[in-house]
């Protein structure tokens, strides 16, 4: 006869992992529920919604850090912190995936966003520059290497001076064509 000790412990064992995995799934369709609910309100999606996505994001992660979605989720959070233009938390996040999703298949895209963030949500332009740099020495081959390299050479540039740099390129490849 069995162990009525071990008995209880696998049936304990048993209901813990059912009732996790099953947390986890609805985890999951709730976030694929409200992803599709605001791809159909288009572009004015309610803020408030924008907020309870994120949040869905990083309480999977939080409570699923091993999981593969963690870091699909974290670089969706990310993504979302930028399209709500909050640099401060998209900063954080950046951060968490650095630190702790180091392995992370968004490793490159990361350290990119952070440039821009820097750039674009946060205004700074040194560290803008630092990153933007260190992303072209790391993956000098990636997609994003000839992005980075643009946004170097026009940081900090007023869109009246990309104008002027834009029509001078244009002037310039114009005379070139004519002789």
């Amino acid at each position: 006869m069995k162990n009525p000790i071990t008995v209880v412990a696998a049936v304990i064992l048993l209901l813990v992992v059912a009732s996790c995995t099953s947390q986890r799934d609805k985890d999951i369709r709730a976030i694929a529920g409200l992803e599709k609910q605001l791809e159909k309100e288009g572009a004015r999606p309610d803020p408030a919604e924008l907020k309870k996505l994120l949040d869905m994001y990083i309480g999977f992660v939080d409570a699923n850090p091993a999981d593969t979605l963690a870091q699909d989720y974290l670089y969706k959070a990310i993504n979302l912190s930028i399209g709500v233009n909050n640099g401060a938390r998209a900063m954080q996040l950046i951060d968490r995936t650095l630190n702790d999703f180091r392995q992370s298949k968004y490793l490159p895209e990361t350290v990119f966003m952070k440039a821009y963030v820097y750039e674009n949500l946060l205004g700074n332009l040194g560290q803008a520059a630092t990153v933007y740099n260190d992303f072209i020495v790391r993956y000098p081959q990636h997609d994003l290497a000839d992005d980075a390299a643009a946004a170097l050479k026009y940081l900090g540039k007023s869109p009246e001076e990309l104008v002027k740099e834009f029509e001078a390129m244009n002037s310039r490849a114009g005379e070139q064509a004519g002789n």
